[in-house]
């Protein structure tokens, strides 16, 4: 098993209804084993990335911004998020993320499941 990994050795995963944005696994089940998470890599393009209402039925996240800047939503709450900030979406919540700003914005984050399908998807209209 490796221990270490850089950004080469995650696996591309797209976003299902989010445009102009990538999605880099590397720790979940079928990278490392892992057992309760994951965790990603996601940048999102200026100005025309978005990524639709949606919720995580099975799984609480974490969203970390390592640069730029982008509008993320929770519930009835939206806010600008900026480097540094860190954004806890408990289970079930409705929750969302943009980017209409001119740079791009780069993000870790977090579900409490060992992969994207079990911490569930669902787009909430």
């Amino acid at each position: 098993m490796k221990y270490v990994l850089n950004l080469q050795d995650g696996r591309n995963e797209p976003i299902k209804d989010l445009n102009n944005a990538k999605r880099i696994v590397l720790v979940d089940k079928d990278t490392v084993g892992a057992e309760d998470i994951t965790f990603a890599y996601c940048k999102f393009a200026p100005k025309t990335s978005s990524h639709k209402k949606h919720i995580h039925p099975n799984a609480e996240e974490i969203i970390y911004i390592l640069s730029g800047k982008g509008i993320s939503g929770v519930n009835d709450t939206e806010v600008e998020m900026k480097e540094g900030d860190t954004m806890f979406i408990p289970r079930g919540a409705v929750h969302w993320f943009y980017n209409p700003f001119s740079e791009p914005v780069e993000m870790l984050f977090i579900y409490t499941k060992p992969s994207l399908k079990s911490a569930g998807y669902k787009i909430v209209e």
